[in-house]
């Protein structure tokens, strides 16, 4: 069972300012949570021990690197057990080319985000991990022609006095 944890006004406010810049001094984010740099640090370190904080990384843009094609990939396994849902997953988990890997309600079991070089990257991607897996009854790509919109910010209301969330399991 989650733990629940809570989250007051300054928590919130340092998980804002550090979604949307992780490399800004914490003397600057002490000045702008209106407390001392000690505390600011405390704080932080908090949020990381709580899971809160998953991880501190630098967002890459593929697209830059040339990895040009994104895809959907919904899967539907042939055998569905538990210990073949776990294989599928593991092996999903090792996959370089698997960005997100989601188990889903519906017609498919799974939906992945996949991003390559190009479609010849993709086609050697589903004859190896996909088509080779063994356990794959059928599968759907769906290309996108435009990225609308991508955010990895969570955005915290702080005007509440506390917000209680539930704590990451295993914490």
């Amino acid at each position: 069972m989650n733990k629940k944890l809570l989250l007051d006004k300054i928590d919130r406010k340092l998980l804002n300012l550090l979604q949307k810049d992780n490399l800004t001094p914490t003397r600057e984010l002490a000045e702008k949570c209106h407390i001392s740099q000690p505390t600011c640090l405390r704080r932080i370190r908090m949020l990381r021990e709580a899971g809160v904080i998953a991880a501190d990384c630098a967002l890459v843009d593929p697209f830059a690197l040339g990895y040009g094609l994104l895809v959907f990939l919904e899967v539907s396994l042939a055998n569905q057990a538990d210990e073949y849902m776990q294989a599928f997953e593991a092996q999903m988990k090792k996959e370089t080319e698997v960005m997100q890997c989601y188990f889903v309600s519906g017609e498919y079991d799974y939906f992945l985000v996949i991003h390559v070089l190009d479609m010849d990257a993709y086609y050697q991607f589903v004859r190896r991990a996909i088509s080779g897996s063994g356990n794959v009854r059928n599968f759907h790509s769906r290309f996108p022609m435009k990225r609308a919109k991508f955010a990895t910010r969570i955005l915290f209301d702080e005007r509440p006095a506390e917000l209680e969330v539930r704590q990451p399991k295993g914490k």
